[in-house]
């Protein structure tokens, strides 16, 4: 089969599961923040502004920033949200969405200072959480039971200059490996040895592919997937110069498989890759940017040596900019500041369109160069693949946990894709990612 094929089975495919609902319901407006085919299910304030609306006329100044990233536990029967927290209490909060009508506080952690991302995955039977801090390093936690609070500390990773991002990923050769970076190289650490073994070493260092002179800066966050085609693990990274795509089959070894990069970007912000690698979805991090839609599939081919123009781009808000994104093939979830949910279809990538919407925060608009309002808004998203549950951090105004009409989870198989996204298969690992 063709890859015109391929893609015409796929559209065709997707069009009867989604059918016209998604599209012709995006901009009616419910009268209220979000589009009707966006359904709020809950709103749990964390700090900072006690509720979404009311003291707005207060001003930017008494906002409090102390809801952070993100992260939905993926299996059943562990209904959980770990959300990390700043300001004056730095730490890890387990949020019990059993019913995610009513979630509640189950369990929390205590940080010594300010918390960056947060990543889970499962070693054997039992389940861990990385909590990374930009001034310090990284904690890595054993969750047992978040209802009683249990919150066991594993093992500290110690970095000068910290570590903000992170992926955890299921390698084809059978082994778990942990990606975190501050900004400078990736650092790969054998999950087996940090939790088993207890040793924080790194099993290898990858460096930009080439140098960026003019940038005292290096990577700054990246995903891991598996290529069922090539039978290959690819890390695709963002930082200085653009993006990158490289091949980590041999960790120890990583090569170079394709550079992506405009005029306009100077320093990548975020990447993510179609389930079958073939596109990338790239953000930059800065207001007046949109997210830009690369076809990776002529640098492979030799076509050209580097992916310089981009296919597509979509923004909510030419004032406004994604801070972090999840991919659900063709939806794109996005945290967008004072644009809240925001969500786009890529199904053609030439022309990405807003499917739906909700606006966790409706105080004044942030401006385009005010640091005390830059960061006002939904700062993070992440998306339960067995029922399509969509959790948004804001900033200011806590959790909110949401559905959208037309997408009740995420299967590979049933796009047309291998079963591959940023969830990761730790029992059977990704080369029969096709057969989940």
């Amino acid at each position: 089969m063709t890859l015109f094929t391929q893609s015409l089975v796929r559209v065709i495919a997707v069009c009867l599961f989604v059918g016209t609902a998604s599209s012709a319901r995006a901009f009616q407006s419910d009268g209220s923040r979000g589009s009707r085919n966006v359904e709020l299910i809950s709103h749990l304030p964390l700090g900072g502004m006690k509720s979404a609306s009311g003291s707005a006329s207060a001003g930017f100044e008494s906002l409090g920033r102390n809801t952070g990233y993100v992260l939905l536990e993926q299996e059943s029967g562990r209904p959980h949200a770990f959300v990390g927290t700043n300001g004056d209490e730095p730490g890890v909060l387990a949020i019990n969405i059993a019913d995610p009508s009513s979630p509640f506080l189950a369990g929390s952690w205590n940080a010594s200072y300010e918390t960056g991302e947060l990543i889970h995955f499962r070693h054997g039977s039992r389940y861990y959480l990385v909590v990374t801090q930009p001034a310090y390093g990284a904690s890595i936690l054993e969750v047992g039971d978040p209802d009683e609070g249990q919150f066991d500390p594993v093992l500290d990773i110690i970095i000068a200059g910290g570590l903000h991002h992170g992926f955890a990923y299921r390698h084809s050769n059978g082994r778990s490996y942990l990606f975190l970076t501050g900004g400078q190289d990736i650092l790969v650490y054998d999950i087996d040895r940090l939790v088993t073994a207890k040793e924080a070493d790194p099993v290898a260092s990858i460096q930009l592919p080439k140098e960026q002179a003019t940038i005292d800066y290096g990577y700054y966050s990246m995903k891991a997937q598996y290529e069922a085609e090539s039978e290959s693990d690819r890390l695709y990274a963002a930082g200085a110069g653009g993006y990158y795509v490289l091949d980590v089959t041999d960790v120890q070894n990583p090569a170079p498989l394709a550079s992506i990069n405009s005029a306009a970007i100077r320093i990548g912000h975020s990447i993510s890759a179609t389930p079958d690698g073939s596109h990338v979805i790239t953000g930059t991090g800065y207001r007046t940017a949109p997210m830009r839609i690369f076809d990776l599939r002529p640098v492979f081919d030799g076509t050209i040596s580097m992916a310089r123009t981009a296919v597509g781009a979509w923004t909510a808000d030419w004032e406004s900019y994604v801070e972090n994104h999840e991919l659900r093939w063709p939806f794109v979830f996005t945290a967008s500041l004072d644009q809240g949910l925001q969500v786009f279809n890529m199904m053609n990538p030439f022309e990405p369109y807003t499917v739906g919407y909700y606006r966790t925060w409706d105080g004044p608009k942030a401006g385009l160069s005010n640091d005390a309002t830059d960061r006002t808004g939904a700062w993070d998203v992440d998306v339960r693949n067995l029922d399509g549950l969509i959790a948004v951090t804001d900033a200011n105004t806590g959790l909110w946990l949401f559905q959208m009409e037309g997408f009740e989870g995420w299967d590979g198989r049933g796009w047309g894709f291998p079963n591959v996204s940023a969830v990761q298969n730790w029992d059977d690992g990704p080369t029969e990612s096709s057969r989940w």
